[in-house]
């Protein structure tokens, strides 16, 4: 018999969140026969459904009806509670999210003794982005209470009672990618204001034409490939265009199925097309390239929420209202460069149905495995030191070593508000700081004498990944650029041991508002991927 993968074939996906939490889709009601009036889930990929049946005495099941992926249809059979459920201090409940993500509900069905229960259905929004990691944990705690109470028994606890939810994000490690790990911008730091594409004029691949068999193609891709931007209007039923092409040497297709006007990206980064074209539609396409977008964040930006799958294996759980409190980003010269962010979640709920034993089959979104980015190694860095008044990114610094480590503490204030539910309903954000740790190679007093006299400079960390072309003269390569207004923290830390062959420092750095770059922290993105990440 052969060996069965469990945890080695886990997954974790992520969508960041039109509205944070959980979303209402039916207040709690009286169930019916056929349950009708629950709102539209929102968002590109759809939801997951999250179903609650309260009182109940019987068996029964209910049947959610509706648009959805994989399935359009899922049945749930709700056992008789039993004797000790009935007696539950919280009002026994019984919980389901779906496999499917629906995007439109039809209805949900009732049989048996759910008919006459009360149904609550609420809406969270499910994956799209497959983010490889390393490490993923959560937890959910749901702390006891036991009145320490004069009762006649020498048992110190005669009745335990939950109090309310409490669920951390304890790791989300992976390492840097240059496309996939913009979930970390998002989630740690926040959305950039505004992206532009690169070049800054997209070249003209299909000028404005009614869709046909075969479109005039005006300009090839320029090397080494280009991601194709589609703007459809005039729209009209069963529009849809094919894309054949090369993408690094091989021949790829792929079809864009418009359910609309509006924009629309290629998945493919194409070097070579060979055609475009669809059934004749009078709807309107507009193909342009680029090869990369450019998008800037800073300490002032607002940190987004996400929904959080993960497959561990054995179970799947959905996290909404997920969150980052503090990360690290990190580069090692003998290493790679790391991701790191801990948080909180609404809550962790279970996927699918909760009986089913052995358990081992993935429930979460079905994302294909992202093979398209390639992660970075600590010495695809480079670092700049510059005088505050002079230009960031200028003079090479090339006495840190080892690892360079840029850590960011962003708070939160989470309330729990009477609403019948354990989990939290708001969240808020704290005051930001971003900290440095580094290991210097001394060969001169220059930095020590920074230290002394407390002056602030600019330090600089890039990441050069893949090269996706030039335009201006410039060339780009994926990856992040951090521009750090910073001062020394306390305390240099130079010192000479005789194990060591040279005069090393371990000093620690604290960024400082600067207006130069409106912001204690800044970070320039260069990405292919487009600017669609939180639709």
């Amino acid at each position: 018999m052969p060996l069965t993968p469990t945890s080695i074939k886990g997954t974790c996906g992520i969508m960041i969140e039109g509205t944070s939490g959980e979303i209402t889709l039916l207040a709690p009601v009286t169930a019916i026969a056929t349950n009708t009036g629950i709102t539209a889930p929102s968002g590109s990929t759809g939801m997951k459904l999250h179903i609650i049946i309260n009182a109940w005495l019987t068996s029964g099941s209910f049947t959610i009806n509706g648009t959805g992926s994989p399935g359009n249809t899922e049945t749930v059979t709700v056992a008789a509670p039993t004797t000790q459920q009935t007696q539950s201090q919280t009002g026994y409940s019984f919980e389901y999210v779906s496999t499917n993500n629906y995007t439109a509900i039809t209805n949900v069905t009732t049989t048996g003794g759910v008919t006459g229960a009360t149904l609550t259905v609420k809406g969270i929004q499910a994956a799209k982005y497959n983010i490889p990691v390393e490490v993923f944990k959560s937890t959910r705690k749901q702390p006891q209470h036991s009145p320490n109470e004069f009762s006649g028994s020498q048992a110190r606890d005669k009745r335990l009672i939950a109090q309310f939810v409490e669920t951390s994000i304890d790791n989300l490690d992976s390492n840097f990618y240059g496309d996939l790990s913009l979930y970390w911008i998002y989630l740690m730091l926040g959305s950039p204001p505004s992206w532009s594409t690169l070049p800054a004029s997209p070249l003209s691949i299909v000028a404005s034409a009614t869709i046909v068999a075969s479109q005039t193609i005006a300009n090839q891709p320029t090397a080494p490939g280009m991601k194709l931007i589609c703007v459809f209007s005039t729209y009209a039923s069963s529009a849809a265009i094919t894309i054949t092409g090369t993408q690094y040497g091989l021949t790829v297709n792929e079809t864009i199925t418009p359910t609309g006007n509006g924009t629309y990206y290629s998945a493919n980064v194409y070097s070579a097309i060979t055609t475009i074209g669809g059934s004749t539609n009078a709807t309107t396409v507009v193909i342009t390239g680029v090869f990369g977008w450019k998008g800037t964040v800073t300490s002032e930006a607002t940190k987004q929420t996400a929904a959080i799958e993960h497959f561990d294996g054995s179970a799947s759980w959905i996290h909404p209202f997920s969150f980052a409190s503090n990360g690290s980003f990190a580069v090692n010269t003998k290493g790679e460069a790391l991701l790191s962010l801990s948080g909180f979640a609404q809550d962790k709920l279970a996927i699918g149905d909760r009986t089913t034993t052995p358990l081992q089959t993935s429930r979460v979104t079905s994302l294909g495995i992202p093979l398209g980015d390639i992660p970075l190694a600590g010495w695809q860095t480079q670092v700049y030191i510059d005088n505050i008044n002079g230009t960031a990114g200028t003079t090479v610094f090339t006495d840190p070593e080892q690892e360079l480590k840029i850590m960011i503490n962003t708070p939160d204030d989470r309330h729990w508000t009477f609403n019948n539910t354990q989990a939290f309903t708001r969240a808020y954000s704290q005051k930001y700081e971003c900290t440095v740790s580094a290991t210097y190679d001394i060969i001169d007093l220059l930095q020590n004498e920074q230290f002394r006299q407390n002056l602030k400079q600019y330090l600089v960390v890039k990441m050069v990944g893949e090269y996706i072309g030039t335009t201006g003269g410039t060339a780009y390569y994926k990856g992040w650029q951090w521009t750090l207004p910073v001062r020394y923290d306390g305390v240099y830390g130079q010192e000479a041991q005789t194990s060591v062959g040279n005069v090393f420092a371990k000093p620690q750095l604290r960024t400082e508002y600067d207006a130069g770059i409106a912001g204690s922290y800044s970070v320039a993105i260069i990405t292919r991927q487009p600017p669609n990440y939180t639709s």
